[in-house]
């Protein structure tokens, strides 16, 4: 259901841009929490532990967020966001997040090991720069205004830990890309 059929029948808090919102906020803190842990256990010089330790929300909680957001709240989120497209465009980005946002879930509670960990978060961090050169180039078009200026910077944050955290982890543990 696009806006415009949300609105002819009297919309509702699946709608509401105050949802995704929140959801997106939410996001920012759940992603910024384990980063937080990432560079806890950084510090105790145990870089693999500080991979394994923040995957779970940097990558997980922020994939199964963004999925939320994306596809169950997609109109809601298209309203916040201003796109106006159908709406099998959000939900299959809600998709591709809360797949890699599973399967970081799965590394961690399975205990798949740095590689598998490493890897997970490296594709995030690769499918999140993606999209933040085409979310760039709509908001340079549309101009900037504080809230994309702040979206900018938390997305150029959690990708640079996301990279750190599993390149750190992959060299420490001796990990050859060949």
């Amino acid at each position: 259901m696009d806006n415009i059929q949300a609105e002819k029948h009297g919309g509702s808090w699946w709608t509401d841009p105050r949802i995704s919102t929140f959801l997106m906020i939410s996001t920012y803190v759940i992603g910024g929490a384990g980063i937080a842990l990432g560079i806890y256990f950084l510090s105790s010089e145990n870089v693999e532990k500080g991979l394994h330790y923040a995957l779970p929300l940097m990558v997980g909680g922020v994939g199964v967020l963004a999925m939320i957001r994306h596809s169950i709240f997609h109109v809601s989120d298209a309203a916040r966001s201003g796109v106006k497209t159908e709406p099998f465009y959000m939900i299959e980005l809600g998709f591709a997040n809360g797949a890699i946002g599973i399967l970081a879930l799965l590394a961690f509670f399975a205990d798949w090991g740095v590689a598998a960990e490493a890897a997970i978060t490296l594709a995030f961090a690769l499918y999140l720069v993606m999209a933040f050169f085409l979310f760039l180039a709509r908001a340079r078009a549309g101009g900037l205004d504080g809230g994309k200026i702040a979206a900018l910077c938390m997305w150029v944050l959690q990708v640079g830990f996301m990279f750190y955290f599993a390149i750190a982890a992959i060299a420490s543990a001796g990990i050859s890309s060949f």
